[in-house]
């Protein structure tokens, strides 16, 4: 599909969210939009899903979306935050009781992204809100699928 076209991004298990993360401890990440999006300098979409899945099980999670790698700055004129997305580990299911947890799209609304950097990423943190540390490496990995639409306003 061309550049005016709905798509998929998708972060990297082995290069995104590899990290441990303690109770209330973040990663960030700035995830590539398509390149042809890049190529036609396209900084914004609408994020009209989401789905989320993790190798470790139980873990409530938070997906913080801003608009520059800045993220979590203390500076509050950096730390351009656009939308919050709570992942419960109520809604976490399994295939037969184990393996994956995939998280249902939490989505009410569309998230309408910005970045503000002009560098065609989306700059998103995760953020382990349980009391269970999420693990590091490949018993901790992620991935994290956005359904994006360009906007050209």
């Amino acid at each position: 599909m061309g550049s005016t076209g709905f798509r998929n991004i998708v972060s990297d298990k082995d290069d995104h969210f590899t990290g441990a993360l303690a109770q209330n401890a973040i990663e960030s990440e700035s995830i590539d939009m398509p390149s042809d999006w890049a190529t036609a300098g396209i900084n914004k979409c609408s994020i009209s899903e989401l789905s989320f899945q993790a190798d470790q099980t139980g873990l409530d999670m938070e997906l913080i979306f801003w608009s520059n790698s800045d993220y979590d700055e203390s500076n509050l004129d950096e730390s351009k935050i656009i939308n919050r997305v709570t992942l419960a580990a109520s809604d976490g299911n399994t295939i037969a009781g184990t393996g994956t947890t995939y998280y249902p799209n939490p989505l009410a609304q569309s998230i309408e992204y910005y970045d503000e950097d002009h560098t065609s990423k989306i700059h998103v943190s995760l953020v382990n809100r349980d009391a269970t540390a999420k693990n590091g490496g490949a018993t901790g990995e992620v991935v994290l699928r956005m359904g994006c639409t360009p906007s050209f306003s």
